[in-house]
């Protein structure tokens, strides 16, 4: 597997930022956290990406539509940090093993992020990312603010949240690409500020309908490949065993290598790492004995939602590119294959004292 080549335009973004703030312990640990996680040991993925190259490409991303919507220069350097550190709190494998780590926690990778952007977990002010920030002249409440979709903070923080957004774009994009899906190439220009808020531009909407419909593609052929599921969920109920809170003393060097023995026993016994699919399949209703339930999406565009001359104003997003949520069910081919996920499965008791089955829930990459 290669890997993915280092990110355009991030000489532009470490020069709008500082060089400090992409040198900092925080941001390089993303660099050693991989962005698919556990499909990178599927064998159909073919180039392999960090969260440190999806961040500084989304920051890539937020620059230039700052750039072209004519930002103040203050606006705009905080707009570009929140790009860049919206996903700062990741566990090790990204999405992977985060329900297991959100379970045995106690938090998810977004309210670490705050921690690590304002100061206000255990880590401390210290040791978190608001010196960095106040010595780049930036303001980390301000930054979290965006990141967390204020538009008072930023007229483009929206492009952080709702159905199209800066993450998601990358994301998609990149993982089509690492699975050899056909992609979408992108306009320079996306996006425009009208009446002091995001639009889509007219000649873009076609653009962005097909990354709407490669998003549809790549949750079916890519993140719900049956051995990736239950890697995943063989994982999250290991991590959830074997971690607690005393992570967040050392969490700057907690990264992929903290899993890497873990990720090869179930990558190997979920048939991950020989791409064995053929096992299992998602169905609409469970089959009898263990079974695992997953929440999944499937995306389409409703055509009544129209752009105008203008585009398509961010009001219209929702309701033009939408999603609706089916509850699936991993089950084997074979009646007499068991999935074997303590604690997961829907048809026998968890050997988790107490505890509920498990929905398997799609990561929003």
């Amino acid at each position: 597997m290669r890997p993915s080549p280092a990110p355009a335009g991030t000489q532009a973004v470490r020069r709008v930022l500082g060089a400090a703030l992409l040198a900092s312990p925080w941001v390089q640990r993303l660099g050693r956290i991989s962005f698919l996680g556990t499909l990178d040991a599927h064998p159909q993925s073919k180039v392999r990406s960090s969260r440190l190259d999806h961040s500084l490409s989304v920051a890539r991303l937020g620059l230039e539509v700052a750039q072209a919507a004519r930002l103040p220069a203050s606006e705009r350097r905080h707009f570009v940090a929140a790009c860049l550190l919206h996903d700062i709190g990741h566990y090790p494998l990204s999405h992977a093993a985060e329900p297991g780590f959100a379970r045995g926690l106690g938090v998810a990778h977004h309210a670490v992020s705050e921690w690590l952007v304002r100061g206000t977990g255990p880590m401390g002010p210290a040791m978190s990312l608001r010196p960095t920030l106040a010595a780049a002249g930036l303001d980390a409440d301000a930054v979290w603010a965006i990141i967390a979709g204020d538009a008072a903070a930023s007229r483009l923080a929206p492009l952080l949240h709702g159905p199209i957004n800066l993450d998601t774009l990358d994301g998609i994009v990149r993982a089509a690409r690492a699975f050899g899906l056909r992609g979408v190439r992108l306009p320079e220009r996306l996006f425009h500020l009208q009446d002091g808020r995001p639009w889509i531009r007219a000649a873009a909407v076609p653009v962005v309908d097909r990354f709407w419909a490669l998003k549809d593609r790549v949750y079916c052929r890519v993140i719900n490949l049956p051995s990736n599921i239950v890697c995943e969920a063989r994982m999250s109920e290991a991590v959830a065993r074997r971690y607690d809170r005393s992570i967040f003393t050392g969490f700057a060097s907690f990264d992929d290598d903290a899993l890497a023995e873990l990720l090869r026993e179930h990558a190997a016994e979920s048939g991950l790492t020989r791409g064995r699919d053929d096992a299992f399949r998602l169905d609409a209703t469970p089959a009898a004995g263990e079974h695992l339930q997953r929440s999944r999406k499937r995306y389409f565009i409703d055509h009544s939602a129209t752009p105008d001359e203008r585009g398509l104003p961010l009001d219209r997003w929702a309701r033009r590119y939408r999603h609706e949520r089916q509850l699936r069910f991993l089950v084997p081919h074979d009646p007499a294959v068991q999935l074997s996920l303590p604690g997961l499965g829907g048809g026998r008791r968890s050997t988790r004292r107490g505890a509920a089955p498990l929905v398997s829930e799609e990561p929003e990459i």
